[in-house]
Formats: C-alpha cells, sequence, structure tokens
C-alpha cells in the first residue's frame, strides 16, 4: 500500500514538473529515467489497459510540447519519422480490419520510441546535459542491482518490504542456475537495465564526477553492477558485458585514467574466475553457443522456445513482407523481426540499420576526435552496442519497462553526435 502511494506521489509530482517548471523538457527525461526503477507498477484507469508512470510523464512532455511549441533544436532523424507513420498506420488498419487489447498495447509501448525522439528534438543536448542524464541513469541502475543483491541475501526483508513472499536465493549445488527475481521491480528483467551503467561508468570517471571519483566507490559499483548481472542469469546481459570490456580493452586508449586496461583486465578475470567456480559456467557458455544455434537445453531452458518464436517470426515475414498487424505474432523475443513480423520488412530493415549507420559515423568522430572529446564519444559507441544486441537478443519494445530506457539512450546519443557535428562543421 505505502509503495503504491509513493508511485502515486512520484508521477504526481513528474508531471507537475514536466509541465509547468522552466525546463520542463529538460527535467522530463530525467523524470523518465528516475521511473525506471519502479519496475512493473502501473496505474490501470480502465479495465485491461495498462499505464506505466513512464507512459505518463512522456505523455505530460508531449502536451507541454503542444501547448508552449517551443523551438526545435534539431531535425527529427528521417528514418525515425518513416517508422512513426509505419507505426500508425498499420494501427488505424488494426483498428478497421482486426482490433483486440494486444493490438493496443503492442502499438502503445512501441509507439514510445517514436514519442521520445519528439520530445528530444526541443531539447539541447549539450555535453552536461548528456552526462547529467547518464549519470541520473547510472544511479538507478546501481540501486536496482543494490536492491536486488539485497533480495538475494535477505528473501524476507524484501518481501515484507515490498509486498512479496517468493524465496529468490539460488540453490549453488544444481548445475541449473535460479535466476534473481528482482522481485521488488517485478521481473527479472530488470538486469537488462544494467550493463549500459559500464560504459557510463567510464565517462563520469574521465570527468572526475564526485560520486565515482574515489576509487573505493568506483570498484564497489562495478562489483556490485557485476554481483547482481551474475545473480540474475540474464545471459545477454553477460553477452554484454563480456563485449563491452573486450572493446574498451581492444579500442580505448586515453591518459585520463591511468592502467585502465590493467585495472578492467584484473576485474574481469575476478570475475570470470568466480563465474568458473560456481556451478554455472556451463550456463556461461551456453550463452555463446546459442548464439550459433547449438542449444545446451540443461543450461538454456527458454533457448529452444526463443528459436522456434523466432523461426515462427521469419517465417511470417517471408510468407506476409507486409506484415501481419500488431499484437499478432506475440512476444518474439526480438525486436528486429517483432517490428519487420508486424509491421513489414521496410520497418524491420530501417529498425536494424539505423542504429549500425549511426555506430560507424560515431566511431569515424572518435578516430578523428580530440583527447577531450574521445571518452563521450567511446561511451556513446558502448552505448549502442548495448542498444543493438538488446534488440537483437531481446524482446524490449513489447514492454515499456524494457523498451523505453532504450529509447531514451538512443535518442541521446543520436541528438548528441548531431550537435557535436553542427559544432564541429562551425
Amino acid at each position: 500500500m505505502i509503495i503504491n502511494v509513493l508511485v502515486i506521489v512520484f508521477t504526481i509530482a513528474g508531471i507537475r514538473a514536466i509541465l509547468f517548471s522552466k525546463n520542463g523538457l529538460e527535467k522530463s527525461l530525467e523524470w523518465i529515467i528516475f521511473a525506471f526503477l519502479l519496475g512493473y507498477r502501473t496505474f490501470e484507469p480502465i479495465p485491461g489497459l495498462k499505464l506505466h508512470p513512464i507512459e505518463i510523464l512522456i505523455y505530460a512532455a508531449i502536451v507541454r510540447i503542444i501547448i508552449i511549441k517551443p523551438s526545435k533544436f534539431v531535425k527529427m532523424p528521417v528514418s525515425i519519422s518513416i517508422l512513426g507513420i509505419f507505426f500508425i498506420t498499420i494501427f488505424a488498419i488494426d483498428i478497421i480490419t482486426r482490433y483486440d487489447q494486444w493490438v493496443l498495447v503492442e502499438f502503445k509501448n512501441s509507439l514510445l520510441f517514436i514519442l521520445i525522439f519528439l520530445i528530444a528534438r526541443y531539447i539541447d543536448f549539450n555535453r552536461s546535459y548528456v552526462i547529467k542524464l547518464l549519470r541520473a541513469y547510472f544511479i538507478i541502475a546501481t540501486i536496482i542491482s543494490t536492491i536486488g543483491i539485497l533480495e538475494f541475501l535477505f528473501p524476507s526483508l524484501i518481501a515484507n518490504l515490498f509486498g512479496f513472499q517468493e524465496s529468490v536465493r539460488p540453490k549453488a549445488q544444481s548445475i541449473y542456475f535460479s535466476r534473481l527475481a528482482f522481485l521488488f521491480w517485478g521481473s527479472h528483467l530488470a538486469a537488462n537495465l544494467i550493463p549500459a551503467v559500464f560504459p557510463i561508468l567510464l565517462l563520469l570517471k574521465t570527468e572526475r564526477e564526485p560520486i565515482v571519483n574515489n576509487n573505493f566507490f568506483l570498484i564497489l559499483y562495478i562489483l556490485i553492477n557485476l554481483f547482481a548481472i551474475y545473480l540474475s542469469g540474464n545471459r545477454v546481459s553477460w553477452i554484454i558485458i563480456t563485449v563491452l570490456l573486450l572493446l574498451t580493452m581492444s579500442q580505448y586508449k586515453s591518459s585520463k585514467i591511468p592502467y585502465l586496461k590493467a585495472y578492467i583486465g584484473l576485474i574481469t578475470f575476478s570475475f570470470v574466475a568466480y563465474i568458473y567456480s560456481q556451478p554455472v559456467e556451463g550456463r556461461y557458455l551456453s550463452a555463446f553457443k546459442a548464439l550459433t544455434g547449438q542449444i545446451d537445453v540443461r543450461y538454456d531452458s527458454s533457448g529452444n522456445e526463443r528459436l522456434s518464436r523466432a523461426k515462427i517470426a521469419l517465417n511470417s515475414i517471408v510468407s506476409y513482407p507486409q506484415g501481419t498487424g500488431w499484437g499478432s505474432q506475440g512476444w518474439v523475443h526480438n525486436d528486429i523481426l517483432q517490428i519487420s513480423s508486424t509491421n513489414g520488412v521496410i520497418p524491420g530493415f530501417i529498425l536494424l540499420f539505423t542504429p549500425v549507420f549511426l555506430l560507424l559515423r560515431i566511431y569515424r568522430f572518435y578516430r578523428a576526435a580530440p583527447s577531450e572529446q574521445k571518452t563521450i564519444l567511446f561511451t556513446l559507441i558502448g552505448l549502442l552496442i548495448f542498444i543493438i544486441i538488446s534488440m537483437i537478443l531481446n524482446g524490449n519494445f513489447a514492454l515499456v519497462q524494457t523498451g523505453v530506457p532504450l529509447f531514451v539512450l538512443w535518442a541521446l546519443t543520436y541528438f548528441y553526435i548531431e550537435n557535436y557535428y553542427q559544432l564541429s562543421k562551425s
């Protein structure tokens, strides 16, 4: 009951800040990031229609834009505008031909992608604002990790605080991995948000942000988030942090953080050694085997189901390249296949190649950038890799709680790069 009251108070405070404060649009993205902590807590104004506080805050920002008509800082990317046209057109057709509850749910959750970009084009994504947003994301993700670890250590305490009764302690004697449920958040999918912490930490450390400038706290933050990802059993997150750490070791060069590679190497070695000291190393290896279709059913209970859904979606794309409509495919666990099968191959290609082209563009900037710009550009590269892998190996768009974090980071990356390009030209 108390948690529900706090959620209501938080949402009202966010709406008030967005609609009535001086810099409401700038604050809207901060409030949206803060709302990532709320997990699966939603409002249900109409039976069957659930609205997450994140959605309500996004709608409030759109209302402010309509009322005050602010100036645009950057044009809407053409690819996102085309996606928006497809999303709305397919929804309009579905309303006439085959409307049901799932049509509305999947459409409204995916449309938030377009709305985030609509809001972001009215905001000046300068360096200090980007760092401010990423600091907020880091804090929220670290809180999620911390409460998750406390849930593992003290399940009864967390159950009493948040109203859940399920025991979540993994059984170490089994080859199977009982995933940390993140009950306070509502799902183990909370771990989907955590890997972005690591490239953000690199930037915050370089910028000498007070919350990470002390090396003791920096190590503590790294260990908290690593351990939370480990306990989650989320193999996609394991893959993402492995890729990010290897990328940092091979590509990042900076004199601002002495012995960075040795430091990362030690942390990585310690974490991998810990995994191999536990009866779950097979699950870690199975994550990489699954990428080649070698699914080990001992450790990958959901792999066959995901592969089956992916094959159904691929067959649907071949048979119906124009798409079968919102809510028609279930949860594919792959955003590219999800959008391709429901909205058609053109939106699917746009969704796949837009972040890839943006990644290549940032990398070109990174290679030629002055030293003071390299870390922030490298961080954005890491965030885009996090986004791309998440879209390919997870189903994020179908849920507000996992989709909007990707949308915000994607918009932040795009609009900062547009500002960076304009400044470079001038």
